[in-house]
């Protein structure tokens, strides 16, 4: 990470506001050791876009017929943010490889991996049913706000995602420090874009795949 890089990321997060905290709101009240997909039997009426939602639904298994809620989701999480959907893909792909019980060794939980503060923080910022971060619908929403959030403050991707990964806390104080961000923390940024590639590829071949054909039907 170059120094200039550093100072002005430095002086963004000196002038930004805390990004934790807050109260959760309220839960359903049911049994906390049970996974909760609870929410997702009430799919929004939006749609999304079919490409997104081929590929939520072979990844997300787990979930039936349910993907098509989170898929929703996504499309309307990223289009509100300003983000690229399959920037979230490839962050849920890393973080869980859609999951939607994993729970890491830091208590993070769920498709997006998310820990107690900062869903909580979202839930109380934002319109959500709960703050439970094992209801997949929460999760996926609660994450790509977070996400957002993250990127408003640091002012650059590969920093929003450092942070997501290691902490906002964390990476202040690293940026704050003389010797900037340790090489350890690019990895996870590194692995998120090489899944957004994979994907781009995915989705690029069946698209050459009728290119070709058309011109050979043009040629005939």
């Amino acid at each position: 990470m170059n120094l200039s890089l550093r100072f002005t990321a430095a002086a963004v997060l000196a002038a930004s506001p805390a990004l934790l905290g807050g109260n959760p709101s309220p839960g359903r009240g049911t049994d906390p050791t049970q996974p909760i997909h609870a929410t997702l039997r009430r799919a929004p009426a939006a749609g999304s876009p079919a490409w997104l939602e081929r590929t939520v639904c072979d990844r997300a298994a787990d979930l039936g017929e349910s993907c098509i809620a989170i898929a929703v989701a996504v499309s309307e999480e990223a289009e509100l943010a300003g983000l690229d959907p399959n920037l979230v893909l490839a962050i849920i792909e890393v973080e869980s490889a859609w999951d939607p019980d994993a729970v890491s060794s830091r208590d993070a939980r769920g498709l997006m991996q998310l820990r107690r503060p900062a869903i909580s923080g979202e839930a109380s910022w934002g319109r959500l049913p709960s703050s439970d971060a094992r209801d997949p619908l929460v999760n996926v929403r609660a994450g790509v706000r977070y996400f957002a959030r993250l990127l408003r403050r640091f002012q650059d991707p590969e920093l929003a995602l450092v942070a997501y990964n290691a902490g906002p806390n964390r990476l202040a104080a690293y940026l704050r420090a003389e010797s900037g961000v340790p090489d350890r923390f690019w990895e996870y940024p590194r692995r998120v874009r090489r899944e957004e590639r994979r994907l781009r590829a995915r989705l690029a071949a069946p698209a050459q795949v009728l290119a070709v054909a058309a011109g050979a039907a043009t040629e005939q």
